[in-house]
């Protein structure tokens, strides 16, 4: 719902997308939001203040069968409030679920007394127990702790708390190093880029992974140089690292295009070339290897399959939908790459066969998708696109014309970041129209 909001900084009304009920089936971005903290946040297009408002929370999840209610205590509501507003929000659940779908537990929400036990059982129906959120909060701790630390009391820290830095403490690492980055603030950015450095070399699993992007890197140069990816490269990869298995398998999900036959049949002439020479040790360690990865293999396969024909019976659903817009609604969790392989190869197929109504029926499946798309970009994104779209200069000043509040040194930054990008990937067209759209912009401020 949309809820007007007077700004606590300068008084400013605004309005605001406000969401109570999150269903997790039929909107799952409202899910997504919740978890990453972007759930009914409000900012103040005048002043930029702002925070999450408080309200009402109904989560359901029939998969889980999960049904709660999270009611803030800052709100204050007396009983009588609480119980109606909870009926409220029960009953539009109750409403929106299909008669065949109603269960015993819709009748009697959980009642949650506080956010993050809210939050820990919605990240359980992702396979996210309270003791991972527990560890990752510790390992959190003990990242800001290692960052303002003095170098006895990192080394104390180190050794004590050495197995709390894993593969998931330095991910977590990277991006607060991201983070710094993005915002130029080299205050944060040279403590933690010089904690990085030091666990890369004196923690087991700073090693391992130094080790596996060393390797990653020597394999994306190599094929670089060679210009593509070939089995033949892929495998001398993996036998100069065929001792370590973390580093074989990183290769190869990173090379996984070039695992082929070709590629298990080199590796097999290569367990035979070792048998002949004696190297019984080698040889038995490359069969295993040929073994695992013959597994990878069929599971990546058949996991690309499933995709593929996942993808297919959703394109045939939008397809049969009195309201194809509508059907692409309610299967944007569906549309992935995948499903744009899918609509793109059997657009050429009905392109190569002359199936003409099929065609047409393709490609406004296609532009509703972007139409979506571009509906979720912010505003400044939109007006680009449509600027650069626009066949007429006349066009062009019309939509500055209707669109002046968005018309700003903010757009300008946007204008040179996309021409940037345009001019690396040498798409010397747009580059055209985008320096067109930049003069017209600076001309109006």
């Amino acid at each position: 719902m949309r809820t007007q909001i007077q700004c606590p900084q300068c008084g400013t009304n605004y309005v605001a997308e406000i969401h109570q009920v999150i269903d997790a089936r039929q909107n799952p971005e409202l899910k997504q939001q919740l978890l990453s903290g972007q759930l009914n946040l409000a900012v103040c297009p005048n002043c930029g203040a702002g925070g999450q408002v408080s309200t009402v929370l109904v989560y359901h999840d029939p998969e889980h069968e999960l049904f709660m209610v999270y009611v803030p205590p800052e709100l204050n509501l007396n009983q009588v409030q609480r119980e109606q507003i909870i009926g409220q929000l029960s009953q539009q659940v109750m409403n929106n679920t299909p008669p065949e779908q109603r269960r015993a537990y819709l009748f009697q929400p959980q009642m949650i007394l506080n956010m993050q036990t809210f939050l820990e059982k919605v990240l359980e129906t992702e396979g996210i127990t309270p003791e991972m959120i527990a560890r990752q909060r510790e390992q959190a701790e003990l990242l800001q702790t290692l960052a303002r630390a003095d170098k006895d009391v990192a080394d104390h820290l180190i050794k004590e708390r050495v197995g709390e830095i894993d593969e998931t403490f330095f991910a977590m690492l990277q991006s607060y190093i991201d983070a710094a980055s993005q915002m130029n603030d080299d205050r944060q950015l040279l403590p933690l880029v010089n904690l990085r450095a030091r666990l890369m070399t004196e923690t087991p699993a700073g090693r391992r992974l130094e080790k596996r992007q060393v390797a990653l890197h020597k394999f994306n140069q190599d094929a670089r140089k060679q210009g593509q990816l070939t089995p033949e490269l892929l495998l001398k990869h993996v036998l100069a690292n065929q001792e370590d298995e973390d580093v074989v398998n990183s290769l190869v999900l990173a090379g996984q295009a070039a695992l082929s036959y070709e590629f298990f049949q080199l590796l097999t002439d290569e367990i035979e070339e070792q048998e002949r020479a004696g190297n019984q040790d080698a040889a038995r360690r490359l069969s295993e290897i040929r073994s695992n990865l013959l597994q990878l293999y069929d599971a990546m396969q058949q996991q690309s399959q499933q995709m593929l024909e996942t993808a297919d019976n959703t394109l045939q659903t939008i397809l049969s939908a009195p309201d194809r817009e509508a059907a692409i609604q309610e299967n944007l969790d569906q549309i992935d790459d995948a499903f744009m392989y899918v609509l793109s190869a059997r657009t050429a197929e009905a392109e190569e066969k002359g199936r003409t109504t099929e065609v047409q029926a393709l490609n406004e499946v296609y532009d509703l998708i972007l139409k979506q798309a571009e509906g979720e970009l912010p505003p400044e994104i939109q007006l680009l696109n449509q600027l650069v779209r626009a066949e007429t200069k006349a066009e062009q000043e019309q939509l500055l014309e209707e669109n002046e509040e968005l018309l700003s040194p903010q757009l300008l930054m946007i204008v040179d970041r996309v021409l940037e990008q345009a001019q690396d990937a040498g798409q010397n067209e747009l580059n055209s129209r985008l320096q067109s759209v930049k003069s017209l912009i600076e001309t109006r401020l």
